[in-house]
């Protein structure tokens, strides 16, 4: 029995006999276990920021003021989406209400104007304290609207609008607008002020979209 006990300095290379491979051989284990474990690590993990949609809804000023704050990964949102069905959603499509005024294949043709002509106002109106612009600059769609103190900025990705937009009929993909997106970057989307009442949507690669 006391004739297995190895000498101080020489525990555990009784296991590796110089010349049969074994060495080698655990050698080449370990660095597949290892390789296996960071293949499992980069799938695992998030690579780039995973984008994220935030709804701020503030009523009132103050200590007193109501908030409803909404903070959703897009890729949430877009697997929700096809889930809801409701009056004006149906999988995550709604119909274009344009109207006889502008029907869905009229609307694409604008869009695919604007999408090939240079940044620039397109509809200017102003009328007392009511105005509307609508303008394209640097990719982006932009639809500013005041009326008697309320202020509405809309922004969005000209490619996001077609994306939308990309079916047949009078639907708009929602699904396939958050795809382009995810893809496009952040910023805001919309905001709305007036009446003590505040709205912003956005897009950012915070979890809890912290405002300045």
């Amino acid at each position: 029995m006391l004739g297995s006990v190895q000498p101080a300095g020489q525990v555990g290379r009784s296991s590796v006999v110089p010349g049969d491979g074994s060495g080698r051989e655990a050698a080449m284990k370990r660095r597949g276990w290892v390789a296996a474990l960071t293949l499992v690590l980069a799938i695992g993990a998030p690579g780039a920021a995973e984008p994220w949609l935030h709804v701020r809804v503030v009523d009132g000023d103050g200590a007193d003021a109501e908030q409803v704050s909404v903070n959703l990964p897009l890729s949430v949102v877009e697997a929700l989406l096809p889930a809801i069905h409701s009056e004006g959603l149906d999988g995550g499509r709604v119909r274009w209400a344009g109207g006889e005024e502008l029907d869905g294949a009229e609307l694409r043709d604008v869009l695919a104007a604007l999408a090939d002509s240079p940044d620039g106002n397109f509809v200017t109106v102003r009328d007392g304290e009511q105005s509307v612009r609508v303008a394209k600059e640097r990719g982006l769609l932009l639809v500013h609207a005041d009326d008697d103190g309320e202020r509405v900025r809309v922004r969005l990705p000209l490619v996001v609008v077609e994306a939308m937009l990309v079916g047949g009929g009078d639907e708009i993909d929602l699904v396939a607008g958050l795809r382009a997106l995810a893809e496009h970057g952040g910023g805001d989307l919309v905001s709305v002020d007036g009446d003590g009442s505040r709205v912003r949507v956005w897009i950012d690669s915070s979890e809890t979209g912290d405002e300045p």
